[in-house]
């Protein structure tokens, strides 16, 4: 199946309305076929137009956009993402970059904290071709005029601006060559690239990218090129412009780089590789529902299931998935160590005290204490590394980076769980953030508080169940009982710093997954899905107004002690 600019909106309307009509087995080959198209042929507004329908068209994958990245902090939205649009761009690039200019829209998120949460940083470690994690990310600015490169950062409204995130390259190799890119950065660290030099595209980053731009006469002998590679290529236009779009999972080879390059009605290809595992295999499961059912006909836990799809969308081993979890979960456990014995990490507004109150949990010192205490601690502890730019594992965000680490050393330290039934408990809250992806988002900038550090409890509460031997409802169902007691909460950041009230909040939705998974085994029944839930927040969460989602316009923000909380950072 093809789309074509003049047939668009008739097929669209025409398979959102098969769709629901649909078997399961059907709609999964519709999915497959839309997918393939959509990624890079369909425009932002027609994905929307799809999801009004019922149609969810998103490949979701625990690994790339649920537990992971590692990252540096505060923020996945503003380090991993942009880090990794960086690196992008360095590729479509061609070239290590001489220059580069950054806008951002001055009602954006990006242009209140692009500074203080260290987007800046980040997209100039993605230039530079640098991992986020390098021990130079304090000074990345310092090292592209070291390697002789201009960035320059400013605001400026762009027509092409249409999110929270989104962001206008313009990047400059020392031969001339050039390349400009409108860029969204949507939440866990999760990115899209929607136009490169006013191509429309759809990059998420998972697959090899070949952008030619070509004599329009000649587009059909491009797109007959690229079919060696990509077996259904498609065309862009921008005004008298035309380029033939090309993706895949697998490298092609630099041989055939070279003979699209070396074709006389070829004016300019632009390539780029994925930076996250390519999905090259099929989806197991369309939404929470089916992966239920499977559960319970196949007698599996959520986390068996989960790992299960995830072997099946990735087409990798499940023992070389596992590897990855287990790396994850011990820099995880890292950060928690070391935002307990921290006392001088340089965060910005809050000083670090998870250590103390962990003593004092240890000593009897509090009124009531115990495992929630001491989850409540680990996970400020976490967050403490997170405000320091620390290196942390995004679960489903920096912001909520402190949730399921601090679940999985409770359940190794307090419970005695074994390392590998704890991986098994951070699938299962991985189905969690996929089913939340699926169907709606991980970005406080579009959604609120409770797409991020809500989604963390809710991944804890169904972790928590996974290690006390529930079903995979029962799992679903503390999820759900977690969604529905934050659904609302605003993204209100102090002074637009990932601490307050960031910090407290981790602690509370660390605790509360404990509270979640007891009360559904105790015998709580949750009468209201866990798919139905995360619509009805999803749909809560866009009437926020834009001052209460991650903008720093609203809420506590505002409070005249907040504006006044000096910078630990500055003096």
């Amino acid at each position: 199946m093809r789309l074509t600019m003049g047939t668009r909106d008739e097929i669209l309307r025409t398979m959102a309305g098969a769709y629901r009509k649909a078997t399961k087995k059907e709609k999964g080959r519709m999915l497959d076929q839309v997918v393939e198209v959509a990624r890079l042929k369909l425009p932002w507004k027609d994905f929307n137009d799809l999801k009004s329908e019922g149609f969810s068209m998103k490949q979701v994958s625990i690994l790339n956009n649920v537990i992971g990245p590692v990252m540096r902090g505060p923020s996945s939205s503003h380090t991993a993402g942009p880090w990794r649009i960086g690196l992008i761009a360095r590729d479509l690039l061609g070239e290590p970059p001489a220059g580069a200019n950054l806008f951002f829209h001055p009602e954006s998120s990006l242009a209140v904290c692009y500074h203080d949460q260290g987007s800046d940083l980040a997209f100039v470690t993605g230039l530079l071709g640098r991992e986020l994690t390098d021990s130079k990310f304090p000074l990345m600015l310092e090292e592209a005029h070291r390697e002789g490169i201009e960035v320059t950062f400013g605001l400026k409204a762009f027509p092409e601006a249409d999110h929270p995130n989104s962001a206008l390259l313009e990047v400059i190799g020392p031969s001339g060559k050039s390349v400009r890119i409108h860029a969204r950065s949507v939440g866990g660290g999760s990115i899209e690239i929607a136009s490169v030099n006013g191509f429309s595209v759809f990059m998420t980053g998972d697959r090899y990218v070949m952008i030619v731009e070509t004599e329009p006469d000649k587009a059909q002998n491009t797109l007959s090129l690229l079919r060696k590679w990509d077996k259904n290529p498609g065309t862009t236009k921008k005004d008298e412009r035309t380029a033939c779009l090309g993706t895949s999972f697998f490298e092609p080879s630099k041989e055939f780089i070279e003979e699209i390059k070396n074709t006389p009605s070829v004016l300019s290809l632009h390539f780029a590789r994925p930076v996250m595992l390519p999905p090259c295999g099929k989806e197991t499961f369309l939404d929470i529902s089916e992966m239920i059912d499977a559960a319970e006909t196949e007698g599996l836990t959520l986390g068996e299931a989960a790992m299960a799809g995830e072997v099946s969308l990735l087409g990798l081993p499940g023992e070389e998935l596992q590897r990855e979890m287990a790396f994850r979960l011990s820099v995880m456990l890292e950060s928690v160590e070391r935002g307990l014995v921290g006392r001088n990490l340089k965060t910005k507004l809050v000083a670090p005290v998870a250590g103390d109150i962990y003593e004092a949990e240890s000593k009897g010192e509090m009124f009531l204490g115990g495992v929630h205490a001491r989850a409540a601690a680990r996970s400020m502890a976490v967050m403490h590394v997170n405000g320091a730019g620390g290196v942390v594992c995004s679960a489903p965000t920096g912001g909520s980076a402190g949730v399921i680490p601090a679940v999985a050393a409770t359940l190794l330290e307090d419970f005695g769980l074994s390392r590998e039934k704890v991986l098994c408990c951070l699938w299962a809250a991985g189905a969690i953030g996929w089913a939340l992806d699926k169907r709606s988002t991980f970005a406080a900038e579009v959604a609120g508080c409770q797409v991020e550090i809500g989604a963390a409890g809710a991944m804890g509460a169904a972790a928590v169940v996974e290690a006390a031997g529930g079903t995979a409802r029962q799992a679903c169902d503390a999820a759900a009982m977690v969604f529905q007691n934050v659904m609302g909460s605003v993204c209100d950041l102090v002074q637009g710093i990932v601490e307050i009230p960031c910090h407290s909040r981790n602690a509370a939705l660390a605790s509360q997954a404990f509270l979640a998974a007891d009360l559904v085994l105790g015998g709580y029944r949750n009468l209201i899905p866990l798919d139905e839930t995360i619509d009805a927040v999803d749909s809560v969460g866009r009437m926020l107004p834009a001052e209460l989602r991650c903008t720093s316009r609203g809420g506590l923000a505002l409070c005249p002690s907040a504006r006044e909380i000096p910078r630990r950072d500055l003096t």
